[in-house]
C-alpha cells in the first residue's frame, strides 16, 4: 500500500509538470505581436516601455514612457518574454498605464506574426532536450519507488528541479490567470531550490542516510538556510508582477549561485577525500554534476547565454544516468529493467486503448457496440501483457547489459558442471579465477579451513601474505557460519575491512562454503575493475556458485574416501549409482 501511494505520488507529479512543460518546447506555432517593448530595466519591464506605432497596444491607446501595471503573470509574459516569442492566442491583453500621474485601464488582442524560431535553434535539439528531461525524470521516479531513501528522495527533489519551465513559458501564457501564476510560483521555486536538493544529494551519496562528520553538519545547516530562503522566495514569487522579477529576484540569483559554487567545491572534496575504488566509481557522477551545474550557471547569468548553452545542460542528465546505469551508483540493475518494461507496457496500453476509443468513437458512435469494444478490447491487452511481461523484461535486460548477462549465464552453466569434477583444483579455479575473470573483478580469493584457522588456498588479483588468516572467533567467520549467505563486507564492523585493506585488498562480499553445518571455507570478491559495485543478480549467481562447489566439495571428499576402501570407482559408475541404477 505504501509502495502504492508512493508511486502515485511521485509519477502523478512528474507526469503532470512533463505533461504541461515538454509540449510547449517542441510546438510550432505563431507569434503574437503586441507592439509593447521592454526598456533598459530588465527587472522592473513594466516601466519604461516603448510602443510601436500602429500597434495593437498602440491602437489601444498606450504610448512610449507609459508606466504599466495590474498585469497578470501571463499577460506580463505575453508582453515581455522570457525567451523567445510568445504564442499567437486571439485572447485580450489587460493592463493599466499611468500617464501624467493618471492612471488608466487598456485592453487590447495581439496580431499574429511569423513563425516563432525554436529557442533550441532547431526542432531536433527541442526534442532531445524533451527526451533526456523525461528520460531523467522518469529515472528519479524510478528510483524513489523502487529503491527508497534519502538519496533517491533529494534525487527526484532536484529532478523536478530541472524543469525547463522558461521556455514553455511563451506558450503556457494563454492558460488562465490563477492556474498560469500557479505552475510559474512551483516551478520557479522548484527551479531555484533544485540546487539545494543536488548540494544535499552531493553530501549523502552513496550512502542513504544522513551521513556523519562534517558531511552531516553541513546536511542539516543546508537544510535550514533552504528552508529560510525557500519561504521568503516563495512569499517573493507570489507577489511578483513578472516572471523577469522573479527570475532577476537578488535574493533567487544570490541564493543560486551559492549553491551552485557549493556544489562544486562539496563535489570535488568528495572525490579528492574518497577511496580509489569509490571515487572510479562515482567520477562520472561529479563530473555530470560540476558541469552542469557550471553551464546552468552561465544560462541564467547572461540572457545571451542561453542560446550557446541551453543545449549543454543535457550532459549533467546524460552523465548523471550514465553513472547510475553503469557505473552502479545506486544498485539499480534489475529496477531500471522493470521501470523500463513497466514504462513501455502502460504507454503501450494507453495507446491501444486511446486508438481503439477514437475508432469506437469515430466510426460506431451510432450503434452500442462502442462500450463493449473497449471492455473487450482492455481485458485482452491487459490478459496478454501479463503473459508478455516476462519476456519484454528479459529482453530489456539483456539489451541494457549483454555483457554482464553472458558472464552470469556463463557461471550459471560452470555451476552445474561441478559436481563431474574429480580434483579440488578444479573447483578452486571455478570459484576464483572464472569469477574473476568473467565478471572483471579487482581481486578473487578463496580460504579453506585448517585446524584452527581459515586461510587462502587460491587467489586471483591479489598476493595474499603467507601470515593473512582468520581464526574461529573472528567476526567474518562468526556471521558467515551463522546467516549462511553472502555478506557484504561493508555491513561488518570498520575492522573488517580495514584487515583486507592492511593486506592489500578491498574486497566487497564473502560467500561461505559449507560442509553439512560446518563452515569449510569461503570466498571473498572485490568489486568490478572499473569501480562499479556487485550488482543483486551478480551476487545471486557467485552465491550459486559457491553452494554447487560446496556439494562438489563433499562429492570429491567421498570418491577419495570410496577410492582408499574400493579401490577406484569410475565416474560413469558413481553416475549410475546416483541416478539410482544398480552395476
Amino acid at each position: 500500500m505504501r509502495k502504492a501511494l508512493r508511486a502515485c505520488i511521485v509519477v502523478g507529479i512528474s507526469l503532470a509538470l512533463f505533461v504541461i512543460v515538454a509540449p510547449p518546447l517542441v510546438e510550432t506555432y505563431s507569434a503574437a505581436y503586441t507592439g509593447v517593448h521592454r526598456g533598459a530595466l530588465l527587472t522592473a519591464p513594466q516601466k519604461d516601455v516603448s510602443v510601436d506605432a500602429g500597434s495593437p497596444a498602440f491602437a489601444a491607446g498606450l504610448r512610449t514612457g507609459d508606466t504599466l501595471g495590474c498585469m497578470s503573470l501571463g499577460n506580463s509574459e505575453a508582453l515581455f518574454p522570457i525567451y523567445g516569442s510568445p504564442k499567437y492566442a486571439p485572447m485580450p491583453i489587460r493592463v493599466c498605464a499611468r500617464r501624467s500621474g493618471t492612471m488608466r485601464d487598456f485592453s487590447f488582442v495581439p496580431q499574429q506574426g511569423p513563425p516563432a524560431v525554436s529557442i533550441y535553434g532547431s526542432p531536433v535539439l527541442a526534442a532531445v532536450r524533451v527526451a533526456v528531461f523525461f528520460a531523467f525524470l522518469a529515472m528519479g521516479c524510478a528510483l524513489v519507488i523502487l529503491r527508497p531513501g534519502l538519496m533517491t528522495w533529494l534525487f527526484w527533489g532536484y529532478c523536478l528541479g530541472n524543469i525547463p519551465f522558461g521556455v514553455a513559458a511563451t506558450v503556457l501564457w494563454t492558460w488562465p490567470p490563477a492556474a498560469f501564476a500557479l505552475i510559474a510560483t512551483f516551478s520557479s521555486v522548484a527551479n531555484a531550490f533544485g540546487f539545494s536538493f543536488l548540494l544535499l544529494f552531493a553530501l549523502v551519496i552513496p550512502g542513504n542516510r544522513v551521513p556523519a562528520g562534517w558531511r552531516g553538519y553541513l546536511f542539516w545547516i543546508t537544510c535550514a538556510v533552504s528552508a529560510g530562503i525557500f519561504a521568503l522566495g516563495f512569499y517573493n514569487s507570489a507577489h511578483a508582477a513578472t516572471l523577469i522579477t522573479i527570475l532577476r529576484d537578488p535574493l533567487r540569483v544570490n541564493f543560486q549561485t551559492g549553491m551552485t559554487y557549493s556544489v562544486v567545491l562539496i563535489t570535488l572534496l568528495r572525490l579528492a577525500t574518497m577511496h580509489r575504488e569509490e571515487r572510479a566509481r562515482l567520477s562520472w557522477l561529479g563530473f555530470g554534476i560540476i558541469v552542469g551545474v557550471i553551464f546552468n550557471q552561465i544560462r541564467f547569468g547572461e540572457a545571451t547565454g542561453f542560446f550557446t548553452t541551453g543545449i549543454l545542460t543535457i550532459v549533467m542528465p546524460i552523465s548523471l544516468m550514465y553513472a547510475i546505469l553503469w557505473r552502479h551508483v545506486i544498485d539499480v540493475r534489475f529496477v531500471i529493467s522493470r521501470a523500463v518494461v513497466y514504462g513501455a507496457l502502460t504507454s503501450l496500453l494507453v495507446v491501444v486503448i486511446g486508438l481503439v476509443d477514437w475508432a469506437t468513437s469515430a466510426y460506431l458512435s451510432q450503434l452500442r457496440l462502442a462500450l463493449a469494444i473497449d471492455a473487450v478490447v482492455t481485458i485482452g491487452l491487459a490478459l496478454g501483457l501479463h503473459r508478455i511481461s516476462g519476456a519484454i523484461e528479459d529482453s530489456v535486460d539483456f539489451l541494457i547489459y549483454r555483457k554482464k548477462h553472458e558472464a552470469e549465464r556463463y557461471l550459471k552453466r560452470l555451476a552445474r558442471t561441478l559436481l563431474r569434477a574429480q580434483r579440488e583444483e578444479t573447483i578452486d579455479r571455478a570459484v576464483v579465477r572464472d569469477p574473476y575473470d568473467k565478471l572483471e573483478l579487482t581481486l578473487a580469493a578463496l580460504f579453506h579451513r585448517t585446524a584452527s584457522s581459515y586461510v587462502a588456498a587460491s587467489a586471483a588479483g591479489w598476493d595474499v601474505p603467507a601470515s593473512f588468516e582468520f581464526q574461529q572467533e573472528h567476526d567474518l567467520i562468526r556471521f558467515l557460519a551463522t546467516e549462511r549467505r553472502l555478506i557484504h563486507i561493508s555491513d561488518l564492523h570498520g575492522h573488517v575491512a580495514s584487515e583486507f585493506g592492511a593486506a592489500g585488498a578491498s574486497t566487497a562480499v564473502a560467500v561461505p562454503i559449507f560442509e553439512g553445518d560446518d563452515l569449510s571455507g569461503f570466498t571473498v570478491y572485490g568489486l568490478h575493475r572499473d569501480g562499479t559495485k556487485l550488482d543483486p543478480d551478480e551476487c545471486d549467481t557467485l552465491e550459486a556458485l559457491c553452494d554447487t562447489a560446496a556439494q562438489a566439495y563433499v562429492r570429491v571428499e567421498n570418491l577419495r574416501l570410496r577410492a582408499l576402501v574400493e579401490g577406484p570407482l569410475p565416474l560413469a559408475t558413481w553416475a549410475d549409482e546416483r541416478e539410482g541404477r544398480s552395476v
